[in-house]
């Protein structure tokens, strides 16, 4: 097995290395590596088989390239990508007999183009460029594990929040359009909750911005585990979250939104101070609605929403109405008294 380590360069670089250490000097790379016992190195083998997104919604991505991989914009697809022009099933990778891989067109209404021809079937190569739809291009390679560890590790990086581990606001607003679209253009439900924790300017002031980012943590937590897999949430300002459901009515958002709003409002946030606790005030908009036509007046309408859910008092969940003034006496009560409704009417 090769290791590796970094050292300071040698005084004497052009003395020969040590037979008995079996060490060698790379010129002025500073890498020293310890042979094999048969005396050469060992290398990382780079055989398994990936698909690394150059361009489109999910950019780093790194997939596993399995047998039967199917890529498109239906739910049981193994990779999947919304991106406009992108068929259900889109294409596929199969293995033959002796271990090669292929890319075949499954009759995508706007084609699977690779180095930039249209293909059927396409024996991959190391390098090929797969493009489908309008913007998502990915790159077929093999790698090894450390570079799939390394690959993950940027996507990470560039994706989640530092913090609390779940996705930050850029790759929320990057799939906010992309699944906007899809709701409208095959008249799917699709609902915003904007969720805002209460007073928590005032948490950093009294118990310090440790105790305020525990607090953070352990919301993040707790949306792990109200939330589905196919749901898509992300820490979306200092104490605000955003969480998108897929083929999910307003009401049914509504459900989940004071789900989380009452689990928040138990939970034990930090175990020193068990009288410590936490609320959070959240907005609810959802399409089809005429009155929204797009992925912005969507976000504006569960931000008015969440903006209703503050002045009424905080700790409480407000639903989005276009019909209905806002700032009007009845549209509070109407709205207060939604948001006390027992939750299980709409788990029904």
């Amino acid at each position: 097995m090769e290791c590796q380590y970094i050292v300071r360069a040698m005084a004497d670089r052009d003395k020969p290395p040590s037979t008995e250490q079996n060490i060698w000097v790379e010129e002025e790379t500073k890498m020293v590596q310890f042979a094999s016992p048969a005396g050469e190195p060992e290398t990382a083998k780079a055989d398994q088989a990936y698909l690394i997104v150059l361009a489109g919604s999910r950019v780093g991505n790194m997939v596993k390239v399995t047998d039967g991989l199917t890529i498109g914009r239906g739910p049981r697809a193994g990779f999947q990508t919304l991106d406009e022009g992108v068929s259900r099933s889109h294409v596929r990778i199969v293995e033959d007999e002796i271990g090669g891989l292929f890319a075949e067109d499954l009759g995508s209404r706007n084609g699977t183009f690779i180095n930039g021809q249209r293909i059927k079937r396409w024996q991959l190569q190391d390098g090929d460029k797969i493009q489908i739809g309008s913007t998502t291009i990915l790159k077929f390679s093999y790698a090894d594990k450390l570079e799939e560890s390394f690959q993950q590790q940027m996507y990470d990086a560039a994706l989640r929040d530092p913090l609390t581990q779940i996705y930050n606001r850029r790759h929320f607003d990057e799939q906010f359009d992309a699944e906007f679209a899809y709701a409208v253009r095959h008249l799917v439900p699709l609902s915003l909750i904007m969720m805002d924790l209460d007073h928590f300017k005032l948490v950093n002031d009294t118990y310090g911005h440790p105790v305020g980012d525990t607090v953070l943590r352990a919301v993040a937590q707790i949306l792990i585990k109200s939330t589905r897999k196919e749901d898509l949430f992300a820490r979306y300002g200092g104490e605000e979250f955003a969480l998108l459901c897929r083929d999910t009515s307003n009401l049914k958002a509504f459900s989940v939104a004071n789900r989380i709003r009452q689990n928040i409002e138990a939970a034990v946030m930090v175990p020193e101070l068990s009288d410590f606790k936490v609320t959070v005030s959240a907005g609810v908009a959802g399409v089809p609605d005429g009155s929204l036509t797009s992925a912005r007046d969507l976000l504006e309408a569960a931000d008015k929403a969440l903006y209703q859910a503050k002045a009424l008092g905080r700790n409480r969940v407000f639903l989005y109405d276009a019909d209905m003034d806002p700032e009007s006496a009845d549209a509070a009560e109407i709205k207060e008294s939604t948001s006390r409704i027992d939750t299980k009417e709409f788990n029904k």
